[in-house]
């Protein structure tokens, strides 16, 4: 029996808004997007600025595109490359899309917003693909493709956000972004990240910046986490790699560089996630 892996590729990895530039050539300034290849199937997750470059990247293969796209949530950084997906303005190519609705707005409503005039000049109903929206919640295990599993939990996070984690034969992934940690280790994401082969963890800030020591103000509130909680988490819940994420906007390369040398120091298997980087697992 042929062994069931997973590939991940990072296309963004920024949170917030692009930040093009000498300083982040290295690991990039695309906003966030991951893709996960589970034998055939393509899973997509977030549509920041980072799909840009996947769409043209499989636009250029000329083959059909079959995607399942898992939205955490519908701030800006999260779905703002979504209206420059190439691959959705082709006929024949079908695309699932998946998330949460909030408070009397749908998911659909809220993807589709972006794209009414006069924000954007063509609604996702004129796009030329298959497009279907689906409506998810905190704690359901969907699955998507036989023996292809995608389990949801809910982050602290202002608005709300879901995490995401997919499982592929005795092979698994943790997308756990625009989450806040806690003075304890969260239950739940903990639950969700047990065992897993690799996580890619909101490490938007360092614990400084996050408590607001060293002369920084507090980021206490503001929803993300920071590389020494991800290595805390992934400690925690026997995580075989650990994968930072969701790099601040003011975060240049030689600062990720000297994240990943110090966290290394405490935890082996880290890297920062650079974009056109993947890992197998």
């Amino acid at each position: 029996m042929q062994e069931k892996k997973m590939k991940i590729t990072f296309w963004g990895v920024r949170g917030s808004r692009p930040v093009p530039g000498k300083e982040t050539v290295v690991y990039g300034g695309n906003t966030p997007c991951v893709t996960v290849k589970a034998g055939e199937t393509l899973i997509i997750l977030d549509a920041g600025t980072g799909i840009c470059n996947l769409g043209n990247s499989l636009a250029e293969t000329r083959k059909k595109v079959k995607a399942h796209i898992f939205i955490t949530h519908t701030h800006w950084d999260h779905i703002q490359g979504f209206p420059f997906f190439t691959p959705a303005y082709l006929p024949d190519n079908e695309f699932y899309l998946y998330g949460q609705g909030k408070l009397d707005h749908t998911f659909s409503n809220l993807m589709r917003g972006q794209m009414i005039f006069p924000h954007f000049p063509v609604q996702i109903d004129k796009m030329k693909a298959d497009i279907r929206l689906t409506e998810i919640s905190t704690g359901e295990r969907l699955e998507i493709e036989e023996n292809l599993f995608i389990s949801t939990i809910h982050n602290n996070h202002p608005g709300g956000c879901l995490s995401y984690r997919i499982d592929y034969g005795d092979k698994s992934c943790c997308y756990l972004t625009d989450t806040e940690h806690y003075s304890c280790i969260d239950a739940y994401l903990h639950e969700l990240a047990a065992g897993a082969d690799a996580i890619i963890y909101d490490s938007n800030f360092t614990d400084a910046e996050y408590e607001g020591t060293n002369e920084y103000n507090s980021k206490i509130g503001w929803g993300h986490s920071t590389w020494q909680e991800g290595i805390k988490l992934a400690r925690a819940a026997g995580v075989s790699q650990l994968i930072f994420f969701h790099h601040a906007t003011h975060r240049t390369d030689n600062e990720l560089f000297q994240i990943e040398k110090e966290a290394k120091t405490i935890f082996k298997n880290c890297q920062a996630a650079a974009e056109g980087g993947s890992i197998v697992v």
